[in-house]
């Protein structure tokens, strides 16, 4: 095991390493490329080859160097372990309400993500977010426990405008709620068509509006019943963008049509 520490350490502690083998992951190069390629300084440079020469990371071959499997294999787990923490420490707290199968996904891919927090100035301003971008979307697929009046008002509107190509899946539960609503279901009566029911719990809420990935960041009790908005977590990450799609498809191809009489009884 202290073998291998010494190894991330010696790639850890240093960027201008990382940064030059990095550049070889690209082809063969010489001391003064890499150099002008990295902005590594020239002792630097010459350092880092060397050092990694002597691992066995690195050949040379007359003035040209270039990476051999092992370092190439290095490199890229360090990258991978860098990129990650990035994604890690950009989520901060909110990580915490990342729901489950969002967490099978490498935090890598949430570097770039968009957070939206309730604020003191603003408490509804995940909402808002989230609304905004419905608003703009010619793509909706959607896989939620439940939705909001103001999201399905919106929906509703732009399909019966055609200028949105719309259809969700969500728990049968959520079916008993707007039963007992007799306002609310009339507002879902556009869109039976375009709504399935999973019939079991759905662990998580999101949207994927054209090349965006929007997630709902709950805090949830033990039971599950009792549910608090922390955030809305959106990407265009194309990895979160294909998962979320899959996930989509997978609670699609499981769930039933949506029967228009069931809102009507």
């Amino acid at each position: 095991m202290e073998d291998a520490l010494d190894d991330i350490r010696f790639l850890a502690n240093s960027e201008n390493r990382i940064r030059v083998l990095s550049a070889l992951d690209q082809g063969t190069a010489t001391r003064r490329q890499l150099q002008e390629e990295t902005g590594v300084p020239r002792s630097s440079t010459a350092r880092a080859l060397t050092e990694a020469e002597e691992r066995g990371w690195v050949v040379s071959e007359g003035s040209e160097y270039r990476i051999t499997p092992h370092g190439e294999g290095m490199v890229s787990e360090i990258r991978g372990t860098i990129e990650s923490t990035q994604g890690i420490r950009h989520l901060g707290e909110t990580i915490k309400w990342l729901p489950e199968p969002a967490q099978a996904l490498d935090f890598q891919n949430f570097r770039d993500a968009r957070i939206t927090v309730p604020t003191e100035d603003n408490p509804t301003a995940p909402f808002d977010r989230g609304l905004e971008l419905i608003r703009v979307a010619n793509v909706y697929r959607g896989l939620t426990q439940n939705s909001l009046p103001q999201y399905m008002k919106e929906i509703v509107d732009r399909v019966e405008r055609d200028s949105i190509d719309f259809e969700g899946v969500i728990e049968a539960d959520f079916v008993e709620v707007l039963r007992e609503d007799r306002q609310r279901a009339g507002v879902w009566s556009p869109i039976v068509d375009r709504m399935w029911v999973y019939d079991g719990h759905v662990p998580v809420n999101l949207h994927v509006l054209d090349e965006t990935v929007v997630i709902w960041l709950c805090d949830e009790n033990h039971e599950g019943d009792d549910v608090i908005v922390k955030g809305l977590l959106e990407t265009a990450d194309s990895v979160v963008v294909q998962w979320a799609e899959s996930l989509y498809a997978e609670y699609r191809d499981e769930a039933t049509p949506l029967d228009a009489d069931v809102l009507s009884v």
